[in-house]
């Protein structure tokens, strides 16, 4: 039987179309995904201004913006204020879906179903890292204990004065969010978490784990390629003819792009010579290029700053190996699905749910350390043919026809959990 159309109030993150960040570009492949099933309004809250010609998806999609909204007192608050002036529209909706968990709070206060996507720690962390100090994975949050956590990762995470000082301000007016997105999580219908660590913490400060559920991003078929005739080739790792690993994403403390710098020298003790191509950009870009000066690896590094999805795509496809090294738990980690869908093995530090993203199609390492870096790079290219086999079926979890038919299903749950309960 074919189930009934809803409808359906989506809140995104930013402004779908022309966002830079994961969360961004996922909220718009969910927007044309989503609406082939269910019609959308679609929420928009940002301190960008929209481009409505950017807009994703007019098929059974329609917008109600509120743009260039101010930064102060602060930029979530200014959000929240918005969204709730619609409150009168939003309760019209058979379900409203946040794809954003900054909205926890606004959506506890709705007579109607209700559904918040958990793909950061921002309802749950001043900082979003979830990381006490920026260092160690955190128990959950206290008054003084964010008071001193916040300046503390600030200065932790070496990324520049000003950049630092901006994300203190930031998270220091998160502080109201998390307090009152932990005491009123019971009042939201369900949640989508993207993984299941991601689930893991939000139930250790109190999130009812019956009313969360595990559904991945999809792969973003635009970086698709067809699988190979033959199969692939060793890289020969010469000096000649490099291994050309590529890393995408921004240049941050957190993400160990250092790390990967690092491990240039040992791989060559290893007796690899790789290439590394660097797409992204960032507050650590600075002290990395220090970095590879220290090391006379500068010759081998390539520098693409920002790319545009068309020219991202082409890099990945280029690539022998795509090469995550965050130190940190992701919520996810879309890159990978980009990496896989462009029929790339990956390298990756064993972080979060990374192990179960990957699976047989890369090798996983321990987060921090250059030499185990270097280690799986090694051990990648000596077993390449086999991983590069095992990407098509690894991918196949996260093919976007499943992951939709997953949306539908809570979709219809959390309308009927809402029924049953009055609301």
């Amino acid at each position: 039987m074919t189930e009934p159309n809803l409808d359906v109030g989506f809140v995104p993150v930013e402004c779908p179309g022309q966002g830079k960040t994961g969360a961004a570009n996922t909220s718009s492949l969910l927007i044309e995904t989503l609406s082939h099933r269910h019609d959308l309004t679609v929420y928009v809250v940002t301190q960008q201004e929209a481009r409505r010609a950017d807009l994703p998806a007019r098929d059974r999609v329609e917008y109600v913006v509120q743009d260039d909204l101010s930064m102060l007192p602060h930029p979530i608050a200014t959000k929240q204020d918005a969204l709730r002036s619609k409150r009168a529209e939003l309760e019209g909706h058979d379900l409203v879906h946040s794809y954003s968990s900054a909205f926890i709070p606004t959506l506890a206060t709705l007579d109607c179903p209700t559904l918040a996507t958990l793909n950061s720690y921002l309802a749950v962390c001043p900082t979003a890292s979830f990381r006490y100090h920026g260092r160690e994975s955190c128990s959950g949050p206290g008054p003084l204990k964010c008071a001193g956590c916040v300046p503390a990762t600030a200065i932790n995470r070496r990324n520049g004065a000003e950049s630092e000082t901006k994300a203190a301000y930031l998270a220091a007016g998160r502080a109201p969010l998390v307090k009152e997105s932990i005491e009123r999580c019971d009042e939201v219908t369900a949640y989508q978490a993207l993984s299941p660590h991601l689930r893991d913490d939000y139930v250790g400060v109190g999130f009812d784990r019956d009313r969360i559920r595990v559904i991945p991003h999809f792969y973003d078929e635009r970086f698709c390629a067809e699988p190979p005739e033959t199969k692939p080739a060793r890289p020969r790792a010469t000096a000649e003819d490099p291994v050309r690993l590529l890393y995408a994403g921004s240049l941050r403390q957190i993400k160990g792009v250092d790390v990967l710098f690092r491990a240039l020298p040992a791989l060559s003790d290893r007796g690899v010579e790789a290439e590394l191509h660097v797409a992204g950009t960032g507050p650590l870009e600075d002290r990395l290029r220090e970095i590879a000066d220290t090391l006379g690896t500068g010759d081998r590094i390539v520098w693409h700053g920002f790319l545009e999805r068309e020219e991202l795509a082409s890099q990945y496809r280029k690539a022998d190996a795509f090469v995550y090294p965050g130190v940190i738990d992701e919520p996810f980690g879309r890159v990978m699905l980009e990496a896989l869908a462009s029929r790339t093995p990956i390298v990756s530090s064993d972080t979060g749910s990374m192990a179960a993203i990957v699976g047989d199609a890369g090798v996983l390492f321990e987060p921090g350390d250059e030499e185990r870096l270097a280690a799986a790079v090694e051990r990648l290219i000596a077993e390449y043919p086999a991983r590069c086999d095992a990407i098509g079926d690894q991918l196949a979890t996260f093919a976007p026809e499943t992951v939709l038919e997953e949306f539908c299903d809570l979709y219809r749950e959390t309308v009927e959990t809402a029924d049953r309960s009055g609301r």
